[in-house]
């Protein structure tokens, strides 16, 4: 199994999956209800996923999300005091309230 896809807001998750499965690729749910256990854990940690069961999926399901012009997890900064990953939304980490640049 092989993760292919992360969003923050489950609705986004839910349509790549079912996309994903409307194309007969086997797809598996993961965190779906992790956001509950946010505040212990850093928020990216709680977000949805989307796993592939066959590995050998993993380059036509990267196509089809890429298709859909979804946004892709790389599309994140990492703080340069504290490392923290932060989505490209936020003008400061999250984690130590560092400016972006």
């Amino acid at each position: 199994m092989k993760l292919v896809y992360t969003h923050e807001n489950r609705l986004m998750v839910l349509n790549v999956k079912n996309i994903l499965s409307d194309y007969g690729i086997k797809v598996v749910l993961n965190k779906e209800y992790a956001s509950s256990a946010a505040g212990g854990l850093a928020p990216i940690d709680t977000w949805p996923e989307v796993w592939i069961v066959n590995n050998d999926d993993f380059g036509s399901s990267m196509k089809i999300i890429k298709s859909l012009d979804v946004e892709i997890k790389t599309a994140m900064w990492q703080c340069r005091k504290c490392l923290e990953m932060n989505d490209t939304t936020f003008d400061y980490c999250w984690n130590c309230k560092r400016d972006k640049f």
